[in-house]
């Protein structure tokens, strides 16, 4: 009897024995699996973050005045006068274009008026007005007449701009649970990597081709997700033969302890290995690889509100671009030859004048040489939009247009292109 009392209590602890092993296997397979798939919300939150999108807000009700003008200056030793290019910098050089625009979103109406001028004469207007969903355009020295577009309603696009981002967030998490619903343990794999747990979900095309029709089905089954893509979903082929290559589609999450610090999405074929990582560690990069060479490595640093991005390839430094509120500097290095191009934005308020300076120069062996200049300054009046000395009575269909209409509009068109490239004809 003793026997068989110690037989049932070993069988009854390899039992429990078995079921916690069970359990707990269990449980790695459904966190593991699951923590792919919590992760791309991780993802799309750090990348937000990262970028300052979060701060980033659509204001669909504007009314407003603003008029510029805009110069450009092109380093006259770039023109050669064998390809007329001396004449067509020239040109640039003594453009000048002016605008005004007014919105107003509250009654739907929009007009602007551009004219670019050479040497003070102009050389080609344009006036756009925009009421509800009618557009008129008229083209001076090209046209005499405003040509009607109906049913051009972009005022509709402003006004459903946060609903398109909320419909597109929508749309995100319902592919995602049903990619978190179709995937398997069989598609995950776990493995350490430098101290960090590594989890992959690697699809083969069968794998990938299979889970992609079964989330086209599952919005499919989704009236609202049916709404927002509307025929586009009808229009996805969920009939494609799957293929027996060896190529895979693979993403991979490292953790240290149970943060995420990378992550890594990329293509694998025979040869090759294709990847783009994120990581967002101690150290904020993107690096894009090819099998473990690095193509190209972006590290972003914040310091005090300026934003530094240092750029390399195959651990050669290649630049840095570097943005604050006011300015956005680049720098391409070329160490081999000891070039560089540098690029410049920058732009200063005051009061309700806004100057807006881009300049690129490039150096070589440190001689700086000048490319260009592009200046423009513009004055912004918020609350006032008028509209009443707009006058679109002398106008014509864009579907009336008749082989005549449109043979003057690109002759003349033409004839303006010509003049200003120095071309007689």
């Amino acid at each position: 009897m003793k026997k068989k009392k110690i037989i049932v209590t070993i069988i009854i602890i390899v039992a429990i024995g078995l079921l916690v092993a069970g359990g707990i296997l269990l449980y790695q397979n459904y966190s593991n699996k699951n923590r792919i798939i919590t992760s791309f919300n991780d993802l799309k939150t750090s990348l937000t973050k990262t970028f300052k999108l979060d701060s980033i807000e659509t204001n669909t009700s504007i009314k407003q005045t603003v008029t510029g003008s805009t110069k450009i200056n092109i380093n006259p030793m770039f023109g050669n006068s064998s390809d007329g290019t001396d004449v067509i910098i020239g040109n640039l050089n003594n453009t000048t274009f002016n605008y005004e625009y007014r919105l107003d979103t509250e009654s739907k109406r929009m007009y602007m008026d551009g004219s670019l001028l050479l040497n003070s004469t102009e050389l080609l207007g344009l006036n756009f007005y925009q009421a509800e969903d009618i557009s008129y355009v008229f083209l001076r020295n090209i046209f005499d007449k405003y040509i009607v577009m109906e049913d051009s309603d972009i005022f509709t696009y402003l006004e459903e701009s946060k609903k398109a981002t909320d419909d597109i967030n929508y749309i995100y998490d319902k592919i995602i649970e049903s990619l978190g619903n179709n995937i398997t343990n069989d598609d995950i794999k776990v493995t350490n990597v430098d101290l960090k747990k590594k989890i992959t979900l690697e699809l083969n095309s069968k794998r990938l081709n299979e889970i992609s029709k079964n989330i086209v089905n599952d919005l499919k089954k989704d009236d609202k997700a049916k709404k927002i893509l509307g025929s586009s979903l009808d229009e996805l082929d969920t009939s494609s033969s799957t293929t027996d290559n060896n190529n895979s589609l693979y993403y991979s999450i490292y953790l240290v302890r149970s943060e995420i610090v990378t992550y890594e999405a990329g293509v694998k074929d025979n040869s090759k290995d294709y990847s783009i990582e994120f990581n967002d560690g101690t150290e904020k990069s993107f690096v894009i690889k090819e099998g473990n060479t690095e193509s190209l490595k972006a590290i972003i640093e914040e310091n005090n509100g300026t934003t530094t991005i240092n750029l390399s390839s195959n651990n050669t430094n290649i630049g840095t671009v570097t943005i604050s509120d006011n300015n956005i500097s680049f720098n391409i290095i070329d160490e081999a030859s000891n070039t560089s191009l540098n690029a410049n934005i920058t732009s200063i308020t005051e009061g309700n004048v806004i100057t807006t300076t881009f300049n690129m120069a490039i150096s070589n062996s440190g001689v700086n040489i000048d490319l260009l200049t592009l200046t423009d300054t513009k004055t912004l009046t918020d609350g006032v939009a008028d509209f009443s000395n707009i006058n679109t009575t002398n106008n014509i269909d864009i579907n009336s247009l008749t082989e005549t209409d449109i043979t003057t509009i690109e002759n003349n068109l033409m004839t303006i292109l010509y003049n200003f490239m120095g071309i007689t004809i």
